[in-house]
């Protein structure tokens, strides 16, 4: 009896939370898209072709099924520290070798870790298919983990644990996650924890890396350009020979079922968090395609269900709301996250959403809005096999977590989904059920500072053990470094319109995508003599409200229905696109299927020329962003950057920052950004470069018809001024990560510019092997050089734990003050080259890619430039290096910033 009445719970728990609907009896058959292939080898790896013959280069990506949700306390960080370990040296090549092996080859190689999975990623050109195949491999299987590089490593991550809780918003990632996942395989971290860094041992780790590492845990994608029987034979030659393992019979600990309402609090950080956490579908049920189309309404632009019950609220007391959505078997959670203003009640968060959720379904749910969800994801789909550094990210967790059969007919499903099937999962899920509710309430004493705990010093073990680090390794032999072959160089064409505008093109016949990247000159300027520092990217913020007879849902829709994917302003989730967020200029990134390019480009030109904003409007964005600047002034790369630029500067306009201050903000009136608007977006100011199908001579007739008057391209900014004397600049923030920043700007002939930046390019590998690699400094080191016409910006960085910061300084200055080029192999200068060159290649792989360096190319008056860009280091050699270091980086006055 007892037997049965638990039964009957367990039962009635699983309809409760699982909302189980009838199984489908009939099966459904989706054909695989064209030239993909599921294959798997004999010793159970999993194998999928994705064949592009358009594709200059080749990505290889492999998925270890193991991360954190495997790991326990004692376990906690092995997954991600093996991430690091096995760049360290293989059977075949040792690190030095592996590295080398890399860079001639053009390759990227770089992995991350994540609950469920570690992800290794290799893009090269397609010329070099068998050297990515061998160096994954060798990695995957035949690593050494050795002895003596694994104390640096723990110093690596300590960087990169430190670096993590040096941002916004960390002491509340790390709550939520605990309160929502406490007691199941997802309340560890992935980065692990002081302790378990501390108490980490090598051969506890190679004994995780045994485990798990084989073939029949592991997924294989091939994308891009090769030939199939090549492939193959490939892939059973580095990967077919390995021995399949038996896997940890370690079963995950599932989530707490959500029976009832329940709540916890929490206080610290300096931010006020409420969480309502709902069950939700997962990967592998047949109600998961209804729900995520269901997630996209809830925030959707203009008319969510959610955000559209929020902006009926009164401003003070308004929260901004961010969603998250776990759908990993047995984890499966939605996640709603409020950032609470200080007048906001949490208890009638809850309730509030349920009313909007009701309200939807008796209004009902539009076939419109879901056309124009499945539009968008049908883009972001083509976006993300574009570019092929970023398929590796994009298809990991569908494939790992959904299969190999959800991932190649997820848009096919997609597309059956219908206002009915969204409208019976709110009821089914959301609508009357319970949660689990999470209140962050900041610490009044924290506010301000960083957010991360006290406490997380350098273990004196592993300080101790990396201090007899640093003495470089004996060279390894490499290869010669292979010819990287190119396509022929594409055709630009280039006209001034009428009025005034600027438009280079570059037509690709068949390409289903059209990219359009719109640079508005001189952010910098613009700001100074018609504002202050983060005026335009105001303006751009409120491009989003609306045009002419057309407001903020009615834009939201008509660019949704165009599957049009738009940017107008930096996503501060993502800061490897900070590049292109600076004072020479401010952008849209337009991206749609060839199909509605003409359309979607008519609608960014209404945009530029007819948008409508109110003075309210301008009030709740400005204060929007004033709250988020305040809330980043304590990270110390921030501050450091910011100083850096001040020193560099001086009074040119580049000093302000893009994004402005919280200061130049409060400032700004309504009247300012209007008058902003008009001249920003004159004509005569844009630069519009467009890579697609379309012809320059459609593109061209277009924008003289929807763009008015008469006019000449506007000016450039003013020179850099010259560093001409050093100066050092100390800030203290607080927190466990220090900043240090070196910089300096220098009068540059153009024919120097390929042999320095090469050069420099040699001196930033060489200090990433050396203080990042060997000693453990930091997880971020570095050197670069930038071109402004005709000088050049010299910049050094490194961010080591704030009890290591004067050894950071001491070291990162004097491997600059050292530097022999002298030194330099030939060896080294063609794999630096070649390392540079596969770069180029991959950065321009996607449309959007190749239209951002065209508008740079513009910019710089330098469109020979772009077309010989892969080409650009062919010529230079070892005399050329040691002459261009010796004339401009020997002895060169420096601006240091240290930010402690």
């Amino acid at each position: 009896m007892l037997l049965m009445t638990l039964a009957v719970a367990a039962g009635a728990a699983l309809a409760q939370e699982g909302h189980l609907l009838d199984p489908r009896l009939e099966p459904a058959f989706y054909p695989l898209p064209p030239n993909v292939e599921i294959l798997q080898l004999d010793n159970g790896l999993q194998v999928i072709l994705m064949r592009n013959p358009a594709q200059p280069m080749v990505g290889i990506y492999t998925q270890v099924k193991v991360g954190s949700a495997r790991e326990d306390f004692r376990t906690s960080g092995m997954s991600h520290m093996l991430e690091h370990l096995l760049f360290n040296g293989t059977q075949k090549y040792d690190q030095d070798a592996l590295y080398a092996l890399a860079d001639n080859a053009g390759a990227y190689n770089n992995a991350h870790t994540s609950k469920f999975f570690t992800n290794y990623m290799v893009v090269l050109p397609a010329t070099e298919l068998e050297t990515g195949l061998d160096l994954q491999s060798q990695m995957l299987f035949h690593s050494l983990i050795p002895q003596e590089k694994f104390a640096k490593e723990q110093g690596i991550v300590l960087g990169e644990l430190v670096q993590g809780r040096d941002t916004p918003g960390h002491f509340g990632e790390e709550t939520l996650r605990q309160a929502i996942f406490g007691g199941s395989s997802l309340e560890m971290p992935t980065l692990g924890t002081r302790s378990t860094l501390e108490h980490m041992q090598r051969d506890d780790v190679a004994a995780f890396y045994h485990s798990w590492y084989v073939p029949n845990n592991m997924i294989l994608t091939v994308a891009g350009k090769f030939d199939r029987d090549q492939v193959l034979e490939l892939v059973e030659q580095y990967y077919g020979a390995t021995a399949p393992g038996t896997l940890p019979d370690e079963p995950l600990k599932p989530v707490s079922l959500v029976h009832e309402s329940r709540a916890v609090v929490r206080r610290g950080g300096d931010r006020r968090v409420l969480a309502l956490s709902f069950a939700a579908p997962s990967y592998g049920m047949d109600n998961y395609y209804a729900f995520q189309v269901m997630t996209d309404l809830l925030t959707l632009e203009g008319s969510g269900i959610l955000t559209g019950a929020l902006e009926d609220l009164d401003p003070d007391v308004r929260p901004d709301l961010s969603l998250w959505w776990e759908a990993a078997p047995d984890f499966s959670r939605l996640n709603l996250e409020f950032e609470l203003t200080e007048k906001t009640d949490p208890t009638d968060i809850y309730r509030l959403v349920q009313d909007a959720l009701t309200g939807a379904i008796e209004g009902g749910v539009t076939g419109e809005d879901i056309l124009g969800i499945v539009r968008m994801s049908e883009t972001n789909t083509l976006l993300e096999r574009e570019q092929l550094r970023m398929t590796g990210i994009s298809i990991a967790e569908p494939l790992v977590l959904g299969g190999t059969d959800f991932f190649v007919s997820y848009l096919e499903r997609l597309r059956e989904v219908t206002a009915d099937d969204v409208t019976s999962i709110l009821a089914n899920w959301l609508v009357d059920a319970p949660c689990q509710a999470v209140l962050i309430e900041p610490d009044p004493e924290k506010a301000g500072d960083a957010e991360s705990p006290e406490g997380m010093a350098m273990p004196p073990a592993m300080a101790e053990a990396m201090k007899k680090m640093g003495q470089p390794d004996e060279p390894s032999p490499t290869k010669a470094a292979p010819q990287i072959t190119t396509q022929a160089p594409p055709k630009v064409e280039r006209s001034v319109l009428a009025n005034g505008a600027v438009l280079v093109s570059q037509t690709v016949p068949g390409n289903p995508l059209q990219a359009v990247h719109l640079a508005v000159r001189g952010r910098a300027v613009l700001d100074r003599e018609k504002a202050a520092a983060g005026a335009l990217d105001l303006v751009n913020r409120l491009l989003e409200e609306g045009i002419g007879g057309c407001d903020h849902a009615c834009l939201a829709r008509r660019l949704r229905r165009l599957g049009a994917v738009v940017k107008l302003y930096d996503d501060p989730r993502f800061p490897m696109d900070d590049y292109y967020t600076n004072g020479r200029f401010s952008f849209i990134r337009l991206q749609t299927t060839a199909s509605e390019g003409a359309e979607a480009l008519g609608l960014l030109t209404e945009l530029t020329q007819h948008a409508v904003f109110t003075a309210e409007d301008f009030a709740r964005i400005r204060d929007m962003r004033i709250q988020d600047l305040q809330r980043n002034h304590a990270s110390a790369r921030t501050v450091a950057n910011d100083l850096l630029d001040q020193a560099l500067y001086g009074e040119h306009p580049l000093v302000l920052p893009p994004e402005g201050s919280a200061e130049s903000l409060q400032g700004l009136d309504y009247n300012q950004i209007r008058m902003l608007y008009r001249r920003a977006y004159q004509p005569q100011n844009l630069v519009f470069s467009i890579v697609g199908p379309a012809t320059h001579q459609e593109l061209k007739a277009a924008l003289e018809n929807d763009l008015p008057g008469t006019g000449t391209p506007g000016p450039d900014l003013p020179p850099l001024p010259v560093t001409t004397t050093s100066s050092t600049v100390t800030r203290t923030v607080g927190g466990e990560m220090a900043a240090i920043r070196l910089g300096s700007i220098f009068a540059l002939e153009d024919a120097d510019a390929p042999s320095l930046s090469l050069a420099v390019a040699i001196l930033s590998d060489r200090m990433a092997m050396d203080l990042r690699e060997k000693r453990g400094l930091s997880y971020s080191v570095g050197s670069s050089l930038a071109l402004h016409g005709d000088e050049g910006e010299f910049t050094a960085w490194i961010n080591p734990p704030s009890e290591r910061k004067d050894e950071g300084l001491q070291a990162i200055t004097d491997f600059i003050a050292t530097f022999d080029p002298a030194t330099i192999t030939a060896d080294e200068m063609d794999k630096i080259r070649s390392a540079r060159q596969g770069r180029t290649m991959m950065r321009r792989l996607s449309g959007m890619g190749q239209a951002y360096y065209l508008g740079m190319a513009e910019l710089d008056h330098d469109l020979s430039g772009y077309l010989k860009a892969v080409t650009w280091y062919e010529g230079v050699t070892l005399a050329d290096l040691v002459r261009v270091t010796n004339r401009y980086l020997k002895n060169l006055p420096m601006a240091t910033v240290v930010v402690d």
